[in-house]
């Protein structure tokens, strides 16, 4: 089948008026809409840290040719999408930002052999709003708009003969190479006998009769030949080539392992080996691109990760780029992915009429879009959510229900900062805190990082000694232009390496823990209050080490970010 990436330039044009209504009417066919051009993808809303990107309704328009019907991937489109083709809406998207979807164009006679010139229009719009884009509640972070993905085009049959879209692949006995393959169609209507044909590898190409129920076909217990195991230490990967009955299908790639629950210990084990889990947590933006990375931007993350001897990382806190999820598959990188959703209320997660509906959509998004990346261990929800409210644990239990049911080979978890005061832990395998001692609390204790995590992993282990413990978040903030002060006083580099270093050391010596993603791999730029109320930052002139002169700042965010300090990478700014 056709299949085209769409990525390059498009016409484009940003509107920034508050009052225009990216769900009201509108007629895509006016080329005024779109006067000037971009690159898609990338993020419209790029700005230096300290200066506000954007907040509007962006709007994209680019051409292309297909024979018949089609089905158009977005892999990431913020924060609210809305989608013409040939001025036709073919449907919206509110379920996040960050989260691959597709949409279908039938063509109306249904031939294949109807090569036909097609317009494509996009609206995007990156404002809060709870009507356009009610997961998007907020977080410390910017959160960036546009068609910050790739978008592909694919060629779609008639529906009375569907072809192949995805097949998951869920490892069952790895020492036998033994899976479960889930086939889903590109009908979800169809119903039926199917004749699909199954390839390992180079291996032998196996002919098999199935029966498709709802766009379906479970084929339960087929044999990888020389399987292979996945882990960190030796990240193999197969591929599995799976056909219709004329020749048309897909290759998925995965890896052969199964996480599990140590019964001795509680702790997480690969392949009933028992791991200890190190890393860092990890934003997938960036100051001169924002969420839209290129590779060697991707892989130079990896390269510092792989350098400070990590095996883990937590995607925070949003749905990951899939191109990243590859290279952490091919390194053995350990991965966490979760929905976005900072700053979810109990009025959220009690919504089961707009947001709930739209959350569970988006996990179901995400985990079917990252399925078959080896390296995913938990499918996560809610980062420091309301789960100390009982009230909340509604929502947090239909994403454990969700999850679980889509894919029950991973941990189901959460982010928590309430502590023992958690109301929500008895439907997660995994239990995951946040929490920043000598930094937020007991500052200037540098026992406390000891006594704070043996505290919560002892307690774990009591309480809930069939879930694996990991700690989610911890570290402190430091300033990068102090790093020669004798003393160790807040904010300099010589305190924050001494409280992130205990916290890396009770992580790695204490028997009850089983991981530890550090807050944060690099520095990044804060959200739209922090940006506003810091700015650009201007050094005091003449003043060792140097200090940024907006105090303001510091007032306004001491107690807000576990990062403190926004210094971006490339810019070198910074306000605290």
């Amino acid at each position: 089948r056709d299949v085209f990436v769409l990525d390059g330039t498009w016409q484009f044009g940003i509107h920034l008026d508050p009052r225009f209504d990216s769900m009201g009417p509108i007629d895509p066919s006016l080329e005024s809409w779109t006067p000037n051009t971009t690159s898609v993808p990338s993020s419209f809303d790029v700005a230096p840290p300290g200066i506000m990107g954007p907040r509007g309704v962006a709007m994209y328009r680019t051409r292309f040719r297909v024979s018949g019907s089609f089905r158009l991937y977005f892999a990431a489109c913020s924060f609210y999408c809305r989608v013409f083709v040939d001025n036709k809406e073919i449907g919206d998207h509110r379920a996040g930002g960050y989260v691959p979807f597709f949409l279908d164009n039938r063509h109306v006679s249904g031939r294949l052999q109807d090569d036909d010139e097609h317009e494509l229009f996009v609206i995007a719009d990156n404002r809060f709003n709870r009507t356009t884009a009610p997961l998007h509640t907020g977080g410390d972070f910017w959160m960036y708009g546009g068609i910050v993905r790739s978008v592909v085009v694919h060629q779609l049959p008639v529906e009375a003969h569907p072809w192949v879209w995805r097949a998951s692949v869920i490892p069952c006995d790895v020492a036998k190479g033994l899976v479960n393959l889930t086939v889903a169609l590109t009908s979800a209507q169809h119903s039926g006998p199917m004749a699909l044909t199954v390839q390992f590898d180079n291996g032998e190409a196996l002919q098999l009769k199935a029966a498709a129920s709802k766009g379906t076909v479970f084929l339960p217990m087929l044999s990888v030949p020389s399987p292979r195991p996945w882990s960190p230490s030796s990240p193999a990967l197969h591929n599995v080539t799976v056909t219709t009955d004329d020749g048309i299908g897909i290759v998925e790639r995965f890896g052969l392992r199964i996480f599990g629950v140590d019964s001795a210990t509680g702790r997480v084990t690969i392949n009933g080996e028992v791991v200890k889990l190190m890393g860092w947590n990890h934003h997938t933006q960036w100051p001169g691109t924002g969420a839209s990375p290129t590779r060697a931007q991707l892989s130079g993350d990896l390269d510092l990760l792989k350098k400070a001897g990590a095996n883990y990382v937590r995607g925070c806190h949003y749905p990951q780029d899939q191109r990243w999820l590859d290279m952490l598959d091919e390194s053995g990188m350990v991965m966490w992915e979760e929905t976005l959703g900072p700053n979810v209320g109990v009025g959220d997660t009690t919504d089961f009429e707009v947001f709930m509906p739209l959350q569970l959509k988006q996990l179901e998004q995400m985990i079917r879009a990252s399925v078959n990346h080896a390296s995913i261990f938990a499918w996560a929800w809610f980062n420091e959510g309301p789960s100390d409210d009982p009230r909340a644990c509604a929502g947090y239990d239909a994403c454990a229900e969700k999850a679980r049911a889509l894919d029950p080979s991973r941990f189901q978890t959460y982010a928590t900062n309430k502590g023992w005061g958690d109301q929500c832990l008895a439907n997660v395998s995994l239990i995951a805190f946040n929490s920043y001692p000598a930094w937020y609390g007991a500052a200037g204790d540098l026992s406390a990082p000891n006594k704070t995590w043996t505290e919560f992993a002892n307690g774990v282990r009591e309480k809930y000694p069939r879930k694996p413990f990991v700690i989610s978040e911890t570290g402190a903030g430091g300033v990068y232009e102090w790093s020669q002060n004798k003393t160790d006083a807040r904010w300099t580099l010589k305190y924050q390496t001494e409280i992130v270093s205990r916290d890396a050391e009770v992580a790695l010596y204490n028997g009850n823990i089983s991981g530890v993603t550090l807050w944060h791999l690099f520095d990044f730029k804060g959200d739209d209050r922090a940006t506003t109320q810091c700015g650009q930052c201007d050094y005091l002139p003449g003043v060792e080490p140097p200090i940024c002169g907006y105090s303001t700042c510091m007032h306004a965010h001491a107690n807000r970010s576990p990062n403190g300090t926004k210094i971006q990478r490339e810019w070198g700014e910074h306000c605290f």
